[in-house]
C-alpha cells in the first residue's frame, strides 16, 4: 500500500460529530470503525494474512451489520415517520445488496490482492464516513441528505439496466453493478469526462463518466483491433465520442427528452470532487469490470436554476 495513510488511527478515528445520539446505532457505527481501521492498519503495515484474515472477518460482519444494523434504522425511520424512508432504505439495499457481493467477489477471485484489499477497505471507509454523516444524521434532522432527488427505485433499476445493456453491446465487456449511490472516492487512475448538454425546455444535465484508464485501452483496443498501452489523441477522440453517445442514450431514457451539447472536457479529481460537493448528483453509479472501474453521474438543473460552466 502507498503511503498516503501514516497513522491511521489519527486518520480514522471515532469522532463526536459521527454521533447520532441513538445508542444502539452509534454502538454499531463504531464497532465498524473499529473494523475499518484494523484493515487499514494491516495495509499500512503490508501484512498479508492479516490482511485476508480481517478482510474475511468484516466482510462476516458487515453480512450480519447489513442486515441487523440497517433494520433497526429502518424500524427507527418508521417510528419517528422520517421523510427520506424509501431513499435511505434504497441506499442500505444497495450496499447490502450490491455492494458488499460485489467487494467480497472481487477479492475471493483475486486471492485477497493488494489492489482488491485497498479498494475493499476505501469503499468501506468512505461509505461509512459519508453514510453516517449525511444519511444517517438526516434521519435525526442534524443535515439535510443528499440523495433527495425523487427518482424511484424502479425507475432507477430500469436506467442501470439500460445503461449496463449499452456498455455490454458498445464494448463488449462483462459489467457488474458495485454502488448505486457512489460518492465521488477514489477509484484509482481514471479519466473525469464531464458533458454539459441543454433541452428543449432549457433544464441542463450535467453528466461525468469516469473511466479507469486500463479499461479505456483495453476497450479502444479492442474496437480498432489494436492493443494500445497508452492514450493516444485518436484514442482519447473516440473515448469522448463514445462517451458522449453513452450519456445522450441515456438522458433520452431518463428524461424522455432531445439534447444539445453546449460542452465538454476532461478534469482533475479535485475538480470532479469539488463540483461532486458543490452539484451532488441525482445519480451516481459505480461499476466494475474485469479491466477496472466506470461510474456515471448526473445532474439535473431545471430551467431557470443555478449552474456552473
Amino acid at each position: 500500500m502507498n503511503s498516503k495513510i501514516d497513522d491511521v488511527d489519527e486518520l480514522f478515528s471515532w469522532r463526536d460529530e459521527y454521533c447520532v445520539n441513538v445508542e444502539e446505532i452509534d454502538s454499531a457505527h463504531q464497532k465498524l470503525f473499529t473494523i475499518v481501521r484494523r484493515l487499514l492498519k494491516n495495509l499500512c503495515q503490508g501484512d498479508y494474512e492479516k490482511n485476508r484474515l480481517t478482510c474475511i472477518e468484516a466482510v462476516k460482519y458487515l453480512k450480519q451489520y447489513t442486515i441487523q444494523h440497517f433494520a433497526q434504522e429502518e424500524e427507527l425511520q418508521l417510528k419517528i415517520g422520517y421523510g427520506g424512508y424509501e431513499t435511505h432504505k434504497r441506499i442500505h439495499d444497495s450496499m447490502r445488496e450490491i455492494t458488499i457481493p460485489a467487494l467480497e467477489k472481487q477479492m475471493v477471485e483475486t486471492n485477497y490482492s493488494e489492489k482488491s484489499v485497498e479498494h475493499f477497505a476505501g469503499v468501506c471507509a468512505a461509505w461509512l464516513t459519508a453514510h453516517i454523516m449525511l444519511e444517517d444524521q438526516a434521519i435525526v434532522g442534524k443535515v439535510r441528505s443528499q440523495w433527495e432527488t425523487g427518482i424511484n427505485g424502479d425507475a432507477l433499476s430500469v436506467l442501470r439496466s439500460h445503461a449496463e445493456n449499452f456498455v455490454r453491446r458498445l464494448f463488449q465487456l462483462e459489467i457488474v453493478a458495485e454502488n448505486l449511490n457512489y460518492d465521488a472516492y477514489d477509484i484509482g487512475e481514471t479519466l473525469h469526462y464531464y458533458t454539459i448538454y441543454k433541452g428543449s425546455k432549457n433544464d441542463i444535465y450535467r453528466a461525468v463518466l469516469l473511466l479507469d484508464r486500463n479499461l479505456v485501452c483495453e476497450s479502444i483496443g479492442k474496437l480498432i483491433g489494436k492493443k494500445l498501452t497508452a492514450l493516444n489523441e485518436m484514442a482519447m477522440s473516440m473515448m469522448e465520442e463514445l462517451s458522449q453517445t453513452f450519456v445522450v442514450n441515456f438522458i433520452e431514457k431518463y428524461t424522455n427528452d432531445n439534447v444539445m451539447l453546449l460542452s465538454d472536457g476532461i478534469v482533475d479529481k479535485e475538480a470532479f470532487r469539488g463540483d461532486f460537493k458543490k452539484l451532488h448528483p441525482d445519480i451516481s453509479i459505480l461499476w466494475n469490470t474485469k479491466f477496472g472501474h466506470i461510474a456515471f453521474c448526473i445532474k439535473t438543473v431545471k430551467a431557470g436554476g443555478y449552474i456552473s460552466s
